[in-house]
């Protein structure tokens, strides 16, 4: 329950009271590293859930899934995945060989939703195994060539097992990438975006708005990726009545959130398509959504910055690289880390850019002078 409400200190030390009772409970191990591999704490949660194989090695498929996740040496990666996925195939094997339910009654649609989502689940586990065959290849066509085929028939199965999964279309885009058939990659990534995103307002109609001046002096003129950043500066700062309307909006609109893929799909969807679309307008929109979900993370901060960048919009891109930067110090990153770095150099960059263009500006200004 505590964990269900984000009461996430609460529910670790509910986690570790229940284990020092039963340290060899299977449900408090394996809730306990999949509640660890949520919250970020990848190596504690391995630690938990290796735990729960020794003690049950032929059922629980989640705990292999995880461990698929957690550890850093790809052949162990794969061992996990094809095992969570071996468990999950008998399952779903020995449910099929049930005496069914007479159909038409609310038992046969029970039924009906249980082997959906378990073929949805399949298919999540179908394309994981995928991803871990192409994180283990070498980069470029040569490199994925030895697991191309497998990947290839994984990711068919997974969309057979559920067509209106995103999930599958853009593993196969990754994998058309790294064969560089990245016009075939894109054409797949859209079929897969075509599955859940839904566009905002088209660049005609909201440059009219920006014509007819409803936003008002330097924030009309703002192009999106610029507005995220400054929304989200501003965010907490409405009154009491917005904010109830707001959670009221979030109340009505649970239903279309739950619809949605994963926070970190979508951040992938967008990885792709700066990799891949030469317009940066759809990626903005996918980022834009995350930080509208949540703003503390100052990777999606960096992609976007280099939305902006790639768009022409320099100053939009130096505020979201400042606001990584923020974030960063927040989280009391060392200055040699790595994204740290990236902002820094980034803001440096695009400083230098803007400068450039000022001098440009101003030499032109001078040579129109002399003409007249």
């Amino acid at each position: 329950m505590a964990f269900a409400m984000d009461n996430f200190d609460l529910a670790r030390a509910s986690f570790k009271r229940a284990l020092d009772a039963e340290p060899e409970n299977l449900e408090f191990l394996e809730g306990y590293g999949s509640f660890l591999a949520e919250t970020g704490a990848q190596a504690e949660a391995a630690t938990v859930l290796r735990r729960a194989v020794q003690l049950q090695p032929e059922e629980g498929f989640e705990k292999y899934m995880y461990l698929g996740q957690l550890v850093d040496d790809s052949a162990e990666a794969e061992q996990h995945v094809r095992k969570g996925i071996a468990i999950l195939r008998s399952y779903m094997q020995q449910q099929a060989a049930e005496p069914q339910p007479a159909e038409g009654t609310d038992e046969a649609e029970e039924a009906a939703d249980a082997r959906d989502h378990l073929q949805a689940t399949l298919c999540s586990c179908l394309v994981s195994l995928a991803e871990v065959l192409l994180t283990k290849g070498q980069h470029g066509a040569e490199g994925v060539a030895p697991v191309a085929a497998e990947c290839e028939q994984l990711l068919g199965e997974a969309r057979e097992l559920s067509a209106a999964s995103p999930e599958p279309l853009q593993a196969l885009a990754s994998l058309r990438q790294q064969q560089g058939k990245d016009e075939e990659a894109l054409a797949l990534l859209r079929q897969s975006l075509a599955l859940w995103f839904k566009p905002s307002v088209d660049s005609d109609d909201e440059e009219a708005e920006e014509e007819e001046g409803e936003e008002g002096g330097k924030a009309a003129g703002k192009k999106p990726a610029a507005a995220a950043a400054a929304a989200a500066k501003a965010e907490g700062s409405g009154s009491e009545e917005e904010e109830e309307g707001e959670e009221e909006m979030e109340l009505e609109d649970d239903s279309d959130v739950e619809e949605l893929p994963s926070y970190e799909f979508r951040f992938e969807t967008a990885k792709l398509l700066l990799e891949l679309d030469e317009s940066v307008d759809t990626a903005s929109q996918v980022l834009e959504q995350l930080l509208e979900e949540n703003d503390t993370d100052p990777n999606v901060w960096l992609l976007l910055a280099l939305c902006c960048q790639g768009g022409g919009d320099l100053e939009g891109a130096l505020e979201c690289a400042e606001e990584g930067m923020k974030l960063c110090k927040l989280l009391q990153l060392p200055s040699d880390n790595e994204m740290v770095t990236g902002f820094e150099s980034m803001q440096s960059e695009l400083q230098a850019m803007m400068e450039g263009e000022k001098k440009a500006a101003k030499a032109a200004g001078k040579a129109d002078g002399k003409k007249r």
